[in-house]
């Protein structure tokens, strides 16, 4: 959260309560897309263009050609995500391609599109809608409840990806301000602070570390490996916090993404507390309709590897998305595979061991996700588990992440709310201690949230 942001929701929540009701809506839509217009003004018109059609399609969906509104719908939302977050790709690929056949060089390549802000989750955002609205859901037939449902600028960067049934509802209420709202935001706003200043102390340690692997022992990259979790985890969750707390300070709630994923005890639990709203979108708009688990095992785990590829290549065309999905897919598959056994209920895996194979397949699972390409990543894979010499992680690095590998055990919840109970000054003196450390943390230019680039 910078001081400019900081400034600006203040703004916008003083604002929010001192108007009309009558007014707000149109506040809060003017707040939103003021916010999207100072990452790139340029696309501020094809951004209402494309809810602006999305509204039409979605009361068509409700309508007597519903189904080919739903088509329209579904194919211009992917349409727009794959010209921004392929097309050049694709271009610079296939014209590779064509000089390596005839030996000739050309001249074309990508158009040089710059990725519109947070592309990925708006289009899945109007495609959950449009589908669900297909389905028998209520269409929203206000215009500009409906833009500030896409555009909310709290999580318009990156999600949680919200369902029109858990959001617009909200909007139609008559709120009013209270202290509550205060006491929800502040706790949330703390953390998401906190997450992303160590997010941002992990960053350089990573980016140094995948820049020379070749110069690190087996020890030092599997905690760069480590540390590249942690940083994807409190960077996103840090995010996912300050939306949600920013939206609480003007009576909104916006869906929980996370839920200590690093305490899961296998991959499909993983996915219940990881990106939450992400999975759940993929089991609804992809996996279900690909069968689910209705046809047998076979089918079963082809379902789960083609939603899962597909999800590495939602994050970008890049192959080592591509492989951070089917990675992804292996381990559920596996997972199922391993739960269906005869033996599994008499001989389960002790909850220890299944912790430890469960958080070394996601560490091990990320490594194309930060590697430059394959053959980094394949480099990284082969200099970590062949053990070999070479520089060791400092005393520093290996504390932080013990730290947080602790961290994850649940007494510390309950321990802390011993020490500090809700709405006590201890409370408050912890988090005023939690923004100081966080300020002394946070870089002089803070960086980008990650899922920002999606």
């Amino acid at each position: 959260m910078t001081v400019g942001f900081a400034v600006f929701l203040l703004a916008v929540v003083l604002g929010y309560w001192l108007l009309p009701r009558r007014l707000r809506m149109w506040w809060l839509f003017g707040a939103s897309i003021l916010f999207y217009a100072s990452w790139n003004v340029g696309y501020v018109p094809a951004f209402l263009l494309l809810i602006g059609g999305n509204y039409l399609l979605g009361l068509a969906a409700a309508g007597r050609h519903a189904r080919a509104a739903t088509i329209a719908a579904v194919l211009i939302d992917l349409a727009v995500l794959g010209v921004f977050k392929y097309l050049d790709i694709a271009l610079g690929s296939s014209a590779s391609l064509i000089s390596q056949v005839t030996g000739e060089p050309l001249e074309w390549g990508g158009l040089g599109l710059v990725l519109p802000l947070a592309i990925s989750f708006v289009t899945f955002t109007l495609i959950g809608y449009i589908v669900d609205v297909y389905r028998g859901a209520e269409p929203e037939r206000d215009p500009l409840r409906f833009a500030v449902f896409i555009a909310f600028f709290p999580r318009v960067l990156a999600g949680p990806i919200m369902r029109g049934h858990e959001f617009l509802p909200q909007l139609r209420f008559d709120r009013r301000f209270s202290l509550v709202l205060v006491h929800m935001a502040v706790p949330l706003l703390v953390s998401g602070l906190l997450k992303k200043a160590l997010a941002d102390q992990l960053g350089p340690v990573v980016r140094d570390g995948v820049a020379d692997i070749g110069s690190l022992s087996s020890v030092a990259l599997a905690a760069i490996a480590i540390a590249w979790t942690f940083q994807l985890y409190l960077d996103f969750a840090g995010y996912t916090d300050m939306a949600r707390g920013s939206a609480r300070l003007l009576g909104i709630g916006v869906s929980r993404n996370f839920d200590w994923p690093y305490r899961a005890l296998s991959m499909a639990e993983f996915w219940h507390r990881w990106h939450m709203t992400l999975g759940a979108w993929l089991r609804d708009y992809l996996y279900f309709p690909l069968g689910g688990s209705r046809h047998g095992g076979p089918r079963t785990y082809l379902n789960l590897m083609v939603t899962m590829t597909l999800a590495g290549l939602w994050h970008g065309a890049g192959a080592g998305y591509v492989a951070w999905g089917v990675l992804q897919g292996l381990g559920l598959s596996v997972n199922r595979w391993w739960r269906r056994l005869p033996s599994h209920p008499v001989l389960p895996l002790p909850l220890p061991l299944s912790w430890v194979v469960t958080f070394a397949f996601v560490v091990l699972a990320r490594v194309p996700f930060v590697a430059p390409d394959l053959g980094a990543a394949a480099d990284f894979y082969l200099r970590m588990l062949v053990p070999h010499g070479g520089s060791m992680p400092s005393l520093a690095l290996v504390v932080t992440l013990a730290v947080f590998i602790l961290g994850q055990w649940t007494g510390w919840e309950r321990l802390a709310r011993r020490l500090a109970p809700k709405r006590t000054m201890r409370r408050w003196f912890a988090y005023g201690v939690a923004v100081a450390v966080s300020l002394v943390l946070l870089p002089s230019g803070v960086p980008d949230f990650i899922y920002q680039q999606f």
